[in-house]
């Protein structure tokens, strides 16, 4: 009898290992004007404090807005504050790279993300209508595959930064309005995510109710994502996902547990938020887990 039990419980132990080897963190931040020259960012000497916030998380794979691009190699747009990231977290053997959009001018968006745990396809801006116009930024849709033993999630992910300021929300609701309009019009793999800086102020109501009503769910923390004004309270960042990938949401809930499923990393400023702002982003990363398995 003890025997098998013992066989039962090494049985067990080997599952919930494999299942939390299979559950990845995909991330949105909102780095404030990295590259720009807006506030008193991007100090060479800050670095160690965005990788720190990046290697906390334990995302793999970020989108990211408001990057400033610095120069092109080939005709690829080029950041040189990613690039320091990159470098500083590649330095045990890593792989980490990043593509930033041609389009958006000195905020732009991209995807930042481990090359060893995620095979990326293609990154292209799309322009889902006029809510978009000018200096508003155009969505950047990327294409991933998980990479390990037992994944096989290929999913496409829209990363978005919407109109900013109270008195955008009308201008918010037009936009999520005309992206729903273009997922509807165009061949989309059944699994995607949205994510980004919405600008959604909490007593806002109905901002993104076309994509809700387009089959996708909200998934935002409970905790504040953006130091705004001097507030905690704002929780801007936030994911919507489809219907397909409904599924390796709940599992991922059932092994994280729903308070680690959506978190923002409020901790990493250990309390100093206004040294956090200054010195790394008004934003904090926020990191949605996802069961990537063939089988869950």
């Amino acid at each position: 009898m003890k025997k098998t039990i013992l066989i039962l419980w090494i049985v067990l132990a080997a599952n919930a290992s494999f299942a939390a080897e299979n559950i990845r963190s995909i991330s949105t931040w909102n780095m404030k004007w990295l590259g720009g020259s807006m506030g008193t960012l991007d100090d060479t000497q800050d670095i160690p404090r965005y990788v720190n916030h990046i290697k906390t998380s334990k995302a793999t794979l970020f989108a990211i807005q408001e990057i400033t691009p610095s120069h092109a190699v080939h005709g690829v747009v080029k950041c040189h504050f990613l690039e320091l990231i990159v470098k500083e977290l590649n330095t045990d053997n890593g792989k980490w790279t990043f593509c930033i959009d041609k389009k958006n001018g000195s905020q732009r968006l991209g995807f930042l993300y481990d090359a060893d745990r995620w095979k990326f396809f293609d990154a292209k801006t799309i322009y889902p209508g006029s809510a978009f116009k000018g200096r508003l930024r155009d969505p950047l849709i990327g294409l991933f595959q998980a990479i390990g033993d037992n994944a096989l999630l290929k999913l496409n992910i829209i990363n978005i930064h919407m109109k900013a300021f109270p008195d955008g929300d009308a201008k918010r609701k037009a936009q999520f309005s005309q992206l729903a309009s273009w997922l509807k019009q165009h061949t989309v793999d059944d699994d995607v995510i949205i994510c980004g800086d919405t600008n959604i102020y909490i007593d806002e109501t109905g901002t993104a109710s076309a994509l809700l009503n387009a089959g996708y769910t909200e998934l935002k923390d409970t905790e504040g994502t953006a130091i705004h004004e001097g507030t905690l309270s704002q929780r801007f960042d936030r994911f919507y996902i489809s219907e397909g990938l409904k599924e390796e949401v709940d599992s991922a809930k059932q092994i994280v547990g729903e308070a680690a499923l959506v978190d923002s990393l409020q901790e990493a400023a250990h309390g100093n938020y206004n040294d956090f702002d200054k010195h790394v982003s008004d934003h904090f990363a926020v990191i949605l887990a996802i069961d990537v398995s063939e089988e869950r």
